[in-house]
């Protein structure tokens, strides 16, 4: 194998804010031990990257970090075309990072590409993916296509006004559906992913090849230290938004109430005050019993983790689902849903339910929790699936033989 120059693109890094951001941490590490050089161009949030891998800001106004996105920015700032044109699309409900990412790091890498020996773009899809293309082999990974987020933000929502503005901010996808139909080789997380991105962005199957995400089991694993609390039940699903399916579970625990008095119910993240969430919250009468954990630290997930009875992840719809696998890392017996391609991840090693079903996941519960035979099986067949099947090492020869044949394209 040879030692290849890696150039990888990625327009929001950080690996707390998604599954892109966990994407290029461990991915890039992966291909660092294989003995490739990684140089990540990622704009704000930053990645967290493991050293040993170069790395080069590409700096935007980064206002989703700011308390005003109107007024928290510098006046000489706005007289760039393309600072001005994220500050005005953000401001009029638009999400503009992908498009000037683009415009970004064409002008830093266009005159540097004999640098490289190839490009991995993570899902940036923005135009100027198509300009590198034609002139440097190009691999793009495709989570799973954001329309999807769309559509179950449509739907959970009646007001003509907050639908408008979610297809506003959405306006991106115009973008993406054009530049991943030209693509010529691109890896996507799941079989269902590959499925979804055909029908929803028009991608040819012939240039999709699916490999499955790998489990960080050094920072993910079962730590006896750390105390099992009896009916703890965790969950990641982010409040408020709707793809992740927390309202269900919220539903579904207030029942769960009524027979296990002493449960709780721990939420890895945070919450909008006087959010949808919030709101629902108060309205079960479960207040005092919902704990939401958020800016945690690695140890302190896989704590949480660890301290469970079961995890649970209520996935309307998951590209990959990187909250399942890392429960199972850790040893801890999961419940989730037949959501996308979350059933690729678990197979056998948990209760599968129907998503967005709050008595599938009520009768779930219940039958687990005093279950302790079934909860064992089911912590050990997870943990072994993740030991032997999800590594990030076999994520990266997978990928490194996608680089050696666009490569061996150009060479011929």
């Amino acid at each position: 194998m040879r030692k290849l120059r890696i150039a990888f693109l990625s327009y929001r890094s950080n690996p707390f804010s998604g599954g892109q951001g966990i994407y290029v941490k461990y991915m890039t590490k992966a291909l660092r031990d294989l003995g490739h050089e990684v140089t990540v161009f990622s704009g704000p949030p930053y990645p967290d990257l493991h050293e040993g891998i170069k790395f080069e800001k590409i700096p935007s106004l980064d206002l989703y970090s700011k308390e005003n996105k109107f007024k928290d920015v510098e006046l000489k700032k706005l007289f760039n075309p393309i600072n001005f044109f994220e500050w005005l699309s953000i401001n009029s409900g638009g999400f503009s990072e992908p498009y000037t990412f683009g415009k970004r790091i064409k002008k830093v890498l266009k005159n540097r590409l004999n640098e490289f020996d190839v490009i991995h773009d993570n899902q940036s899809l923005c135009y100027e993916i198509i300009f590198f293309q034609k002139r440097i082999p190009l691999v793009a990974t495709i989570h799973h296509p954001i329309s999807k987020d769309l559509k179950f933000q449509l739907k959970s929502t009646k007001s003509l006004f907050l639908k408008l503005l979610m297809i506003r901010w959405h306006s991106f996808l115009k973008m993406q559906i054009q530049v991943a139909k030209k693509l010529k080789s691109v890896i996507v997380v799941s079989e269902s992913s590959k499925e979804d991105i055909h029908n929803d962005f028009g991608l040819k199957k012939s240039v999709m090849n699916v490999i499955l995400n790998g489990i960080d089991t050094e920072a993910y694993y079962p730590d006896e230290t750390v105390k099992k609390v009896p009916l703890r039940i965790v969950t990641t699903a982010s409040a408020d938004v709707p793809l992740k399916g927390l309202d269900f579970l919220l539903k579904a625990f207030a029942s769960v109430k009524g027979i296990h008095s002493n449960a709780s119910l721990h939420i890895i993240g945070g919450s909008k005050k006087g959010g949808h969430t919030k709101r629902l919250i108060k309205r079960l009468g479960i207040e005092s019993d919902i704990t939401f954990n958020k800016n945690l630290s690695f140890k302190e997930v896989r704590d949480l983790y660890c301290s469970a009875d079961i995890v649970v992840i209520p996935s309307l719809y998951e590209g990959f689902g990187f909250a399942v696998g890392e429960a199972m890392a850790c040893k801890v017996p999961v419940i989730t849903t037949s959501g996308g391609a979350i059933p690729e991840v678990i197979k056998d090693c948990g209760i599968i339910v129907e998503p967005g079903k709050s008595k599938e996941l009520e009768k779930a519960i219940l039958e687990l929790l005093p279950n302790e035979e079934l909860k064992k099986i089911l912590a050990e067949k997870g943990f072994q699936r993740i030991r032997k099947d999800l590594q990030w090492s076999e994520v990266a020869l997978r990928a490194t033989e996608m680089y050696e044949a666009e490569i061996e394209k150009w060479e011929n």
